[in-house]
C-alpha cells in the first residue's frame, strides 16, 4: 500500500452499490449503482417473480430449460441458481486453462490464485469464450423458481436540512452521500410456468370428446381396428384360396 494521501486524492471519492438476489453469486445479474461524496440518490426496486408448478418436474429439463433448486447440487451452494452456475462454470474455464482461479472467486486451499502473468491467459479466455462457448457440466438453465429486479435511481444534491441535524452537525454537506433503497410499488408481477397437456390429460381430454362425439371410446376405438384387421386377413385368405385352384388347372 502507498501511504502518500496525495495519491489517494487523484482518484474519486465513490461507493459501489451491488443490489443482487442473497442466493446468487453477484456477478452475472448483478445491478450496480455509483454514488459519490455530496449526493443522495434513491434506489426503487421493482422485483419480478417466476414460479413453476410441481408438475412441471415430469418434463425433461432439456425441454422445460430449467433446474429447480434442489435438482442440481453445486460445488459452493446447497441452492441452485443460473448465476452461481455460470460462476462455477467460468471458474473451472480458468483452472483448466490457466491453471489458476481469480482472487474474486471462492476456492480450495490447493487452487492457486491468479497472478500477474496469468493476465494474459484469462483476458483471453475472458475475450475468446463467452459463457455459452463454454462447456458447463450441468448445462446452466434458468431456474424454475426465480426472482429478478430492475432499479430506478433518482439523483441530488446532499442538503443537510434534510436530514436529522445530528447526523450532520458534525459534517460539511460535500463529505456525505445519503442512499435510500426501497420497493417501488406494495405488488409486484407474478410469472407462472404450469403444465397444461401431457399425455395423460391428452388420452383423458381426446377420449372423452370421441365418447361424447361419437358414442364410443377408446377401447371401442381399438375393438374397431382389430375386428377390420381380422376382416381383411380373412378376405386375403379367400383371395388366395381362390387363385390357388385357377394355378392348379393351369
Amino acid at each position: 500500500m502507498n501511504e502518500d494521501s496525495i495519491i489517494y486524492k487523484r482518484h474519486p471519492n465513490y461507493f459501489q452499490i451491488l443490489i443482487s438476489d442473497p442466493n446468487d453469486y453477484p456477478e452475472t445479474t448483478v445491478l450496480y449503482r455509483y454514488i459519490t461524496l455530496g449526493e443522495s440518490v434513491d434506489i426503487k426496486v421493482e422485483p419480478m417473480v417466476f414460479q413453476s408448478e410441481n408438475d412441471v418436474r415430469r418434463v425433461e429439463p432439456e425441454k422445460r430449460t430449467c433446474w429447480f433448486h434442489d435438482e442440481v447440487l453445486l460445488g459452493h451452494t446447497d441452492r441452485y441458481s443460473y448465476e452461481t452456475c455460470n460462476t462455477e462454470c467460468r471458474m473451472r474455464n480458468y483452472l483448466e486453462i490457466c491453471g489458476c482461479i481469480p482472487f474474486k472467486y471462492p476456492r480450495e486451499k490447493s487452487i492457486r490464485i491468479c497472478e500477474f502473468e496469468d493476465l494474459r491467459c484469462l483476458n483471453n479466455v475472458t475475450v475468446n469464450k463467452s459463457i455459452k462457448q463454454m462447456h458447463c457440466h450441468p448445462i446452466c438453465y434458468m431456474e424454475c423458481r426465480d426472482k429478478k429486479y430492475t432499479i430506478t435511481s433518482d439523483l441530488v444534491p446532499f442538503l443537510p436540512e434534510n436530514y436529522p441535524w445530528n447526523l450532520t452537525k458534525d459534517y460539511n454537506g460535500s463529505s456525505l452521500s445519503a442512499l435510500q433503497v426501497y420497493f417501488g410499488k406494495s405488488n409486484c408481477n407474478c410469472y407462472k410456468l404450469d403444465l397444461l397437456i401431457d399425455f395423460n390429460y391428452f388420452i383423458a381430454t381426446y377420449g372423452g370428446v370421441f365418447s361424447l362425439s361419437f358414442g364410443g371410446s377408446i377401447i371401442t376405438l381399438f375393438e374397431l381396428v382389430y375386428l377390420i384387421v381380422i376382416f381383411v386377413v380373412k378376405l386375403l385368405r379367400v383371395v388366395a384360396d381362390a387363385v390357388s385352384p385357377n394355378k392348379n388347372i393351369q
